[in-house]
């Protein structure tokens, strides 16, 4: 009988441990890979934002697809901008029946904390095509101001 040298097994993370679970499962109640179930980590309950600073503001731009223009609620507190809402479900009918659904419906909540340089006095919010856009003037003393500079 021979034997072999043991060696220490690779260092995993949670991901890797996630995909384990999913095999055995998987193993033991055959595939998961029909056209209606989502992965477990693929689905998400609130928009993707991005937040963008220019030279005079700071934009907010949030996907809403979906979502009425009244469904929405902004706040500002200090430097925080609090985004809520709810996205209604859509239902199948008889006359329409919904085969795969991926996209995501339900209440949210986003926080976001924007630098101190923002004005919460200039505030706009304009929901168009399904994309919410926040824009926030930056304050006076912290928009970028361009210098002369003379020779003598």
């Amino acid at each position: 009988m021979e034997l072999m040298k043991w060696a220490a097994p690779a260092r995993r993370d949670l991901w890797d441990a996630f995909e384990d679970m999913r095999s055995e499962i998987e193993r033991g109640f055959g595939s998961l890979t029909g056209p209606e179930v989502a992965g477990l980590l693929d689905r998400t309950t609130s928009p993707a934002i991005d937040v963008v600073e220019t030279q005079g503001e700071y934009l907010v731009i949030a996907d809403l697809p979906g979502v009425d223009r009244k469904e929405i609620e902004l706040s500002v507190t200090g430097s925080l901008l609090s985004i809520k809402g709810e996205k209604r479900e859509e239902k199948g009918s008889e006359r329409r029946r919904i085969f795969r659904k991926e996209t995501w419906a339900g209440s949210f909540h986003r926080t976001i904390d924007l630098p101190a340089a923002m004005d919460p006095s200039k505030i706009e919010a304009e929901l168009k095509d399904g994309v919410l856009t926040v824009r926030i003037s930056k304050r006076e003393e912290a928009k970028t101001k361009q210098i002369v500079v003379t020779a003598k």
